[in-house]
């Protein structure tokens, strides 16, 4: 039996100019840049680390093009106020309204792609 899962990670380029004569061969998109590559080839410039309560497209290659791309539970919407139940009831209805996007983007994407009559 085959599993998987999805997984949303911040991954980080840690090359500097210190290091001008070690790029390495990898390196898809110029130094700066990091993805699957840098995973792929256990980079030692890579460093990476978990992207809670988020939500995002990814392109072809499986990455978040641009900022306009993904949104984080943060920021502005949570109250500097709240206490850790308040912040936990948000986090929960953030949960709820992505959840219940995607199933609209998706329902969407089904109208107008015709392939709702496709498929009846």
């Amino acid at each position: 039996m085959s599993t998987f899962t999805h997984v949303i990670l911040e991954v980080f380029c840690g090359y500097s100019d210190e290091n001008q004569n070690e790029i390495p061969s990898f390196c898809k998109r110029n130094v700066g840049n990091p993805g699957y590559h840098c995973l792929e080839n256990k980079c030692k410039y890579v460093a990476y680390t978990y992207a809670p309560n988020e939500i995002a497209y990814s392109d072809d290659d499986g990455e978040v093009p641009n900022g306009e791309s993904w949104l984080g539970f943060g920021g502005e919407m949570e109250p500097h106020n709240a206490d850790e139940n308040r912040i936990n009831e948000l986090k929960n209805l953030w949960k709820e309204t992505c959840i219940k996007k995607i199933h609209e983007a998706y329902d969407e994407y089904m109208k107008h792609s015709g392939l709702n009559d496709e498929n009846k």
